[in-house]
């Protein structure tokens, strides 16, 4: 069986050919050129980034019969015995099953001799931090002062497990994770040279989901060509890798923006019935409201965003639904879920519960603004209820209670006073209702009944509670003196019978909290501003 997969196949054997690791790429091809190649070397950095194939190609320049040179030739029978792995004075170690005392001590005593037919003698540890603390110290006093023309280079992907006696005794370099770009660009190279049909989107997709890493990418296109053979499409990419496409993401962040908490999880489940991996869905709907946000942002998108993966005028658009604290929110509350789902058994209920939390997120208020507003409420509250009780009969005497009183609703002045009336009467009774009628518009007012119209369907889907109504309709009755039909519309254009009375309650302040004399701590005010406006305490 000839077939060699993409990751090995296309392994790069020279210094030119490293993708994305140029500043470690200059440092070693100087520290060849200028004879001062060191001992110990530390490589760190995640999965599939070039570790171990940069560590192969340094044993390759400093041992090649032309050299050392900066660049191996890739010919002679030391660069080919490495390559294959044959060469007896290079060898690899694998930390993970060779981590312990017994292991190391066999290395220190091959370590004293010399090299049978290379130039220098290179170990390369790989996982190196998967060595014990016993096998580390061990290690010590050999990796201070080695013998003449002998090369230690550990390879690891978490560089914190790591002793600090090991990493001051070392040089080290860290690998960055490769950008996009340079992986897709690779993946294009690949299929070309394999006479593989791929589309842009399909390699963009198989780049993300490699999240940096060459060989990931690599492994899964290799999955990818395996299912599509000579022609791959993004669909198929999709259904192999389990993620979702951009219509997808668009889609839920439409149902996100009408607040259909129904719809969400309907997706949701239907993703997850057509096999889809949820974990990758979450990741991806972080990045796409990253991507919203970026584009909230910046006057110019187009230089952040790769405008390859991201669809700039549907972004513009839905942005425009959000605030800026909304987005950051949702983007905290995925990156938390994502970790929780992972340790999870239960993670498509954890992201079903994440994505309900974020239909009720709000942008956040400044505690101060919140405690003023609290106060001069307090304060205007006062002044009323003197001013209310000087009156023998407030209510009969703006509004009578009889039928022919009530006909007189059609007057401006009065209407606009006994809706205040009646704002004040329903915050009296639920001083958060302060915040749901700051969002309502009175669309008509008369002896038929009351009709109020509102633009955000959360807000009007809480009033028609019916503990909420009740208390609405209670209110009309104390103010008016007897039942009235009382109406909620969504986004309704209805002509106001009563003019000028929305215009006129949106100048007035709602008092809450009537006949409240004592003075509140202020704990009690961020409660009062906390029950007011919905927020929370950050800490």
């Amino acid at each position: 069986m000839d077939f060699q997969v993409s990751a090995r196949k296309w392994r790069p054997q020279k210094f030119g050919e490293l993708i994305g690791q140029e500043h470690i790429v200059r440092t070693l091809t100087n520290a060849i050129k200028f004879d001062r190649v060191s001992h110990a070397y530390l490589f760190s950095g995640t999965r599939g980034v070039g570790k171990t194939t940069t560590a192969r190609i340094l044993a390759k320049a400093i041992n090649c019969e032309s050299g050392p040179a900066t660049e191996p030739c890739d010919q002679c029978s030391f660069c080919n015995e490495i390559k294959s792995g044959n060469c007896i004075d290079v060898r690899e170690i694998d930390g993970a099953s060779n981590n312990g005392v017994a292991e190391v001590r066999d290395l220190i005593e091959t370590i004293q001799y010399a090299a049978s037919a290379c130039r220098y003698k290179i170990y390369i540890i790989d996982e190196v931090h998967m060595l014990s603390r016993s096998a580390f110290n061990a290690l010590l006093k050999t990796l201070e002062e080695p013998p003449p023309n002998v090369v230690f280079i550990f390879a690891t992907t978490e560089l914190s497990k790591i002793p600090e006696t090991i990493l001051s005794r070392c040089q080290c370099f860290e690998f960055k994770p490769l950008s996009h770009k340079q992986i897709v660009q690779q993946l294009e190279l690949i299929c070309e040279q394999e006479n593989i049909q791929a589309d842009g989107l399909s390699l963009e997709e198989i780049a993300k989901t490699g999240t940096g890493s060459m060989r990931d990418a690599q492994s899964l296109l290799d999955q990818v060509i395996a299912y599509c053979g000579k022609t791959v499409g993004a669909g198929s990419v999709e259904e192999v890798l389990g993620i979702v496409g951009r219509q997808t993401l668009e889609t839920f962040i439409d149902h996100l923006i009408q607040r259909d908490g129904a719809g969400l999880i309907e997706q949701i489940q239907k993703i997850a019935t057509e096999g889809k991996d949820l974990n990758f869905f979450c990741r991806d709907l972080a990045e796409y409201l990253r991507h919203l946000l970026m584009v909230k942002l910046s006057d110019k998108p187009e230089r952040i965003l790769d405008a390859h993966i991201c669809n700039l005028e549907i972004l513009q658009k839905q942005a425009e639904a959000f605030h800026a604290d909304e987005l950051q929110q949702m983007f905290t509350v995925l990156a938390r879920t994502e970790s929780e789902m992972k340790r999870s058994p239960m993670a498509q209920m954890v992201f079903e519960m994440s994505v309900l939390r974020l239909v009720d997120v709000r942008p956040f208020q400044k505690i101060d603004e919140m405690i003023q507003k609290v106060n001069a409420m307090e304060r205007d509250n006062k002044s009323s209820a003197g001013s209310i009780a000087e009156s023998p009969n407030p209510v009969s005497e703006t509004l009578p209670a009889s039928p022919a009183g009530l006909s007189s609703l059609g007057n401006p002045v009065d209407s606009s006073f006994d809706w205040d009336r009646i704002c004040q009467e329903i915050c009296g009774r639920k001083p958060m209702f302060d915040h749901y009628l700051s969002q309502c518009k009175v669309l008509s007012f008369n002896e038929s009944g009351l009709s109020l119209g509102f633009a955000d369907p959360v807000t009007l889907e809480r009033i028609q509670d019916p503990e909420n109504i009740q208390v609405v309709i209670d209110a009309v009755k104390t103010v008016c003196g007897r039942e009235m039909k009382v109406e909620l519309f969504l986004n309704e254009n209805k002509n106001p019978q009563a003019s000028g009375a929305d215009t006129n309650s949106d100048k007035k302040k709602v008092m809450m909290h009537r006949n409240e004399s004592r003075q509140k701590t202020e704990a009690e005010i961020i409660q009062d501003a906390l029950d007011v406006f919905g927020g929370v305490v950050i800490r």
